[in-house]
């Protein structure tokens, strides 16, 4: 005669499947809940049925841990080792969506770099980046506001030049 499901049983079935050696294992969480005819589909059938309650009680498990992983988190970004850090660093930033697809660090000793090479930089990046074009033209006219020295101005001046 087959075993009768009960209430309490599938409440066991769920708690083995979350936790302890069969965590994940439905087969396995459902021979320690009681079945032992064909624990395997009995298993299958449970997590789908209760597919819903796992999630919810994973979620809950994440939310109530996730303070304390936080912390590990930013005590391994202080470690002495570099290493450490830097995977760390990069699993913090993957978790936050960032990848190295979208991150792109460039470290540039730019004291070594000529005038022109930087203005030629400079307009790669405004080709680029065309939201960069007005910001620098704010820039260039806070600039210029504050030298006194305009466009215009100077071809006035040269203007004068030109005729006097």
């Amino acid at each position: 005669m087959p075993r009768k499901i009960s209430k309490e049983d599938e409440q066991k079935f769920i708690e083995y499947y979350l936790e302890g050696e069969t965590a994940g294992n439905a087969a396995q969480s459902a021979k320690k809940a009681g079945w032992t005819s064909n624990p395997t589909q009995m298993g299958s059938y449970l997590k789908k049925k209760y597919a819903h309650e796992i999630r919810e009680k994973n979620e809950d498990r994440i939310t109530s841990t996730s303070g304390l992983a936080i912390t590990v988190l930013q005590d391994l970004l202080r470690s002495e080792q570099d290493a450490v850090r830097l995977n760390t660093a990069k699993l913090v930033l993957e978790m936050g969506g960032f990848s190295s697809q979208n991150i792109n660090l460039n470290v540039d000793k730019v004291t070594q770099k000529s005038d022109a090479e930087l203005i030629e930089e400079l307009q790669g990046l405004v080709s680029k980046i065309p939201a960069l074009k007005p910001k620098l033209a704010m820039i260039q006219d806070n600039t210029e506001d504050e030298s006194g020295d305009t466009p215009d101005n100077g071809s006035e001046m040269d203007e004068n030049r030109l005729t006097h």
